[in-house]
């Protein structure tokens, strides 16, 4: 069958998959390809609502981890926390630290490691971000607040599943409603 331009090209894959054989596979593939899509959708849509106050999503979310940690870390530590790699913190770092977000000190007692601490701009403007997110972002997902636990809920149970998350201590409460039978 030819591909159909007029249908959504991930439920199009999804039928690909069955006509090709492979029915036992096109679930997960149209899982792992609308997980993507919305992956884009949801940076694409907070990177455009951080935009006027110029900063990124990636940008906020160094920002907001020193935030909520006495305005400063260790920039090793910082990569660990955002599960990104070091080249790609020295480059956030580097961003943040030319609009006067945040600086670069020493570590008081390991002289082979180096801080990002916050400014008082920084703080500010993490302040700001956070209160825009809050209001333009995070309270409308399209999905109500019983849906998007359910979806943490499955989301946490891949992340167990590939040995992202090693306690599972507090993820309790999205785990309820995730104790149905599996459809297999």
């Amino acid at each position: 069958m030819a591909p159909n331009v007029e249908r959504d090209p991930i439920l199009e894959a999804f039928h690909l998959w069955n006509e090709n054989g492979w029915e036992d596979r096109a679930a997960g593939c149209t899982a792992v390809t609308s997980l993507m899509r919305v992956h884009q959708m949801m940076t694409r849509r907070a990177d455009q609502i951080l935009a006027p106050i110029d900063l990124t999503f990636a940008r906020y979310e160094l920002l907001v981890r020193l935030y909520f940690r006495e305005g400063s870390l260790p920039l090793s530590q910082l990569g660990k926390a955002l599960q990104i790699h070091q080249t790609s913190i020295t480059s956030l770092v580097d961003r943040l630290e030319k609009q006067g977000l945040i600086k670069r000190t020493p570590h008081p007692t390991d002289r082979r490691s180096t801080m990002a601490q916050m400014t008082p701009a920084g703080r500010a403007l993490t302040a700001k971000a956070i209160k825009l997110l809050n209001s333009e972002f995070f309270g409308d997902l399209g999905l109500t607040g019983r849906e998007a636990n359910l979806l943490i809920g499955l989301l946490m149970r891949m992340r167990r599943s590939w040995d992202d998350i090693e306690n599972t201590e507090g993820w309790e409460p999205f785990e309820a409603g995730l104790d149905f039978p599996p459809a297999d």
